[in-house]
């Protein structure tokens, strides 16, 4: 299993919103669905707040599982979306931004998120 963290590049009010929707395409997507658990991650709350905004959207992959479909499905997720916010995925301290749907430079971020062993 290999553990993601996806996010956009900017966390604002709105943003939290869009991290759930995120979420929600991912679970309903033909091949991340069947093969990854999604869930809301919850950021620390900071001194005197509630907690209720989320860091990001953790995606655990199965070891069979083409990490160029994530990224893409976030690009299609991104196309779909109202105001295309950029997306941010990190893995072991490696972050890159899905900021494009081009299928080149989808093989890109997923080579340089593939190095990220």
């Amino acid at each position: 299993m290999t553990t993601y963290l996806v996010g956009l590049a900017s966390p604002d009010a709105p943003a939290q919103h869009g991290l759930q929707n995120l979420a929600q395409w991912l679970r309903g997507d033909e091949e991340v669905g069947d093969h990854a658990e999604v869930d809301l991650v919850a950021a620390s709350p900071a001194d005197g707040e509630m907690g209720a905004a989320f860091e990001g959207v953790q995606v655990v992959l199965d070891n069979g599982f083409q990490l160029a479909n994530l990224i893409l499905a976030v690009a299609l997720w991104r196309r779909a979306a109202p105001h295309r916010p950029n997306v941010v995925i990190e893995r072991n301290g490696i972050r890159v931004i899905v900021d494009t749907d081009d299928p080149e430079k989808v093989a890109q971020i997923a080579e340089a998120l593939g190095d990220a062993s």
